[in-house]
């Protein structure tokens, strides 16, 4: 579930961008900054060197709501506060986990690469045993369909949205990190919703791989 959140939160960003221009605004070693961050924590104070403005960076937190609800569906509907409060959730669990530091490696006029530098998740490790509210909430949600409820009348029950929020807070929490590794990041030209040309990840998926920890 993580790791498609993480997917569809770099394409929607990537959604944002498009092709090619001139002269490049920005370094590309902020723009890898501004990328790492907004999807792990939902804000950078890099948005400008990566081509965002604060209103794409609005939008962006808005589809990933949508994204956290529909990655959660089949465990328990989410109602559109519950889905923005386990947003905000995972955001600050990475905030409070992680941190990103990022230098140029080669400066290439073309295609650059940055070496990114954190404490990568180690999503293995959180693949273990559920926690108790986790396994409370599947009982309760499973007993309630069993009984004809509605997804919308899961997603008004107050009790059900309560221990969603609880269970998935706490497995955030259990997210344990690796130790600290670093990560060749080549970079491509592309044009920002600001109409100038920025840097931006070349291979969305293996910058997601790595600060998922499933690059060594």
């Amino acid at each position: 579930m993580i790791r498609k959140i993480f997917i569809c939160a770099l394409m929607l960003a990537a959604v944002m961008m498009s092709g090619c221009g001139g002269k490049v605004v920005g370094t590309p070693d902020k723009a890898v900054l501004a990328y790492s961050e907004i999807i792990t924590m939902g804000e950078s104070p890099n948005l400008a060197a990566a081509g965002f403005s604060e209103e794409d960076n609005k939008n962006l937190r808005k589809k990933i709501v949508n994204v956290f609800a529909e990655s959660f569906a089949g465990v328990v509907p989410l109602s559109d506060e519950s889905a923005e409060a386990l947003a905000n959730a995972f955001y600050d669990n990475s905030k409070a986990k992680l941190t990103f530091q990022a230098k140029i490696k080669t400066d290439d006029a073309e295609h650059p690469v940055v070496e990114l530098t954190t404490t990568p998740f180690d999503l293995g490790k959180a693949a273990g045993t559920p926690n108790d509210d986790f396994i409370a909430l599947m009982g309760m949600v499973g007993k309630l369909k069993s009984d004809g409820a509605t997804d919308e009348q899961l997603k008004a029950n107050a009790e059900v949205q309560q221990l969603a929020i609880t269970a998935f807070k706490k497995y955030f929490g259990e997210i344990p990190v690796r130790e600290e590794k670093t990560f060749e990041v080549p970079c491509d030209k592309v044009t920002g919703t600001d109409g100038q040309t920025h840097w931006a990840p070349a291979d969305v998926n293996a910058l997601t791989d790595f600060i998922l920890g499933n690059k060594t």
